[in-house]
């Protein structure tokens, strides 16, 4: 064996072993390098795994949807709109809350009423009844419901509850069924024809006239037969006129027809006649004509015949329906005084002019004119208050006085709520056949009247 090569032993393997490992994970390195891939496993960062951990927004309650009516009837929005109230008025003693009703728009206000007393220094306990329109917001992700403001009085008139006998009474009511023979004879009538002199005069005394019909009708047990037309007198004429008097007026433009009729019944004069013609006129069924005016009721109150005709003649002042009230019979017939109440149509003006001034302000009643009523009224009415002023002494010259003290309000200055846009102008047209009713005098005279006496103090100043 040659001494000088050197021996082949364990250290020499292991050097070479070595040098060949670090060649191959050389090549291992260029070859991932060239290929672009990651040297380290791939790892997450601690933020994006918390966002994905993140739990997703709560969806929209089923149903919800913010542009549909609102439920006014869920309780929690019912405890809302009480809670609002409250806090809102800090000065009311609620007494009572009505059930929420939807508003205008309904997906965005609800009316609610209740009752309550405002003043706390008043001796008196009694209350009295509102009703507000309420505008509430939802949140667009949950729908919780917000109010957002409360209207002024009463500015919710959804939650008003109607009167009895008033519901649809500015609509043209259907033609009654018409009764059988049977049906007709076993009524009892009381009818008054003639030339009467009521015709065309002013309101009160056909209303004086109108009262004692009714009031015998009442005594007898008898329906009246009534014409629901009268003529206005030219005292109440309406521009454009001539101050002539109005025939053909209805008695439905000035008076709570319906009502009348639960107190005192009645049936139209045309369609009576109509029927006595098919089944009276022959003799088949009796009546008894009643020719004096001063006859008194008591002397034919126990009369079997279907029908009572008073006749009046032309001479005035005898031929007033009203003298049948007068004599011996004013024993008797009492006035139905609370058979009158003014068509809802008029009552609703009262109250919107009202609402406008927030059921807040004193009144004053001027009958004629001088140069003394300013003095007067600031004598009776304190001052910095709304007053509204009513009667047939109000011109512009007074108003202007008064600015420098008071809020002054009158009729004119409503005048939007009977115009040729109102409601009421839609609704009386409706129920005149379709012809467009004029706000006449009598009807100013009636709200103005109305409207006075609502104001919290009320003075009459009359020359």
């Amino acid at each position: 064996m040659d001494p000088s090569r050197p021996l082949l032993g364990r250290g020499a393997l292991v050097s070479s072993s070595v040098h060949a490992a670090a060649a191959v994970l050389l090549l291992l390195v260029l070859l991932l390098t060239l290929l672009r891939l990651p040297l380290s496993p791939i790892t997450t960062s601690p933020r994006a795994a918390a966002a994905d951990q993140r739990p997703p927004p709560p969806p929209l309650e089923p149903g919800c949807d913010p542009t549909s009516p609102l439920d006014c009837a869920d309780p929690r929005l019912f405890h809302l709109m009480m809670r609002s109230a409250i806090d809102a008025f800090p000065a009311v003693h609620f007494s009572r809350f009505g059930r929420p009703v939807p508003g205008d728009p309904p997906s965005a206000s609800c009316d609610m009423a209740w009752r309550a007393r405002s003043d706390s220094d008043s001796p008196s306990k009694a209350t009295a009844k509102d009703y507000r329109r309420f505008a509430v917001a939802r949140d667009p992700a949950t729908c919780a419901y917000s109010v957002l403001s409360i209207g002024a009085y009463h500015s919710g008139p959804n939650a008003r509850k109607p009167r009895p006998a008033a519901r649809n009474a500015t609509i043209a009511p259907p033609p009654p069924p018409a009764l059988s023979r049977a049906q007709f004879a076993q009524g009892a009538y009381l009818a008054y024809v003639g030339a009467a002199g009521d015709r065309c005069k002013p309101m009160p005394h056909y209303l004086r006239s109108l009262l004692c019909a009714l009031a015998e009708a009442r005594y007898l047990n008898r329906t009246l037969v009534l014409d629901l037309t009268l003529c206005l007198a030219a005292s109440y004429d309406a521009a454009g006129t001539g101050g002539m008097p109005e025939e053909g007026k209805r008695l439905a433009f000035y008076v709570d027809v319906e009502h009348l009729h639960s107190q005192v019944p009645i049936i139209e004069e045309r369609r009576f006649w109509a029927d006595w013609d098919r089944w009276g006129a022959q003799g088949q069924l009796r009546a008894r004509l009643v020719e004096d005016t001063r006859l008194a009721p008591t002397k034919f109150s126990k009369a079997k015949d279907t029908l009572i005709v008073r006749k009046f003649g032309d001479v005035e002042p005898g031929n007033y329906w009203y003298n049948v009230c007068e004599g011996e019979a004013k024993r008797v017939l009492r006035p139905v005084r609370q058979a009158i109440r003014w068509a809802p149509s008029l009552i609703q003006i009262v109250d919107s002019i009202v609402s406008r001034m927030q059921a807040d302000f004193d009144s004053v009643h001027i009958g004629g004119n001088g140069e003394d009523l300013r003095r007067r009224i600031e004598e009776g009415l304190d001052g910095w208050r709304q007053v509204y002023v009513a009667g047939t002494g109000v011109d512009s010259a007074l108003v202007e006085a008064l600015k420098g003290k008071y809020s002054v309000h009158y009729l004119d200055e409503f005048e939007d709520l009977w115009g040729t846009d109102s409601k009421w102008y839609l609704e009386m047209k409706r129920l005149n056949g379709g012809v467009p009713v004029e706000f006449d005098g009598y009807m100013r005279e009636v709200v103005d009247r109305e409207v006075f006496l609502k104001g919290k103090k009320k003075v009459e100043v009359l020359r």
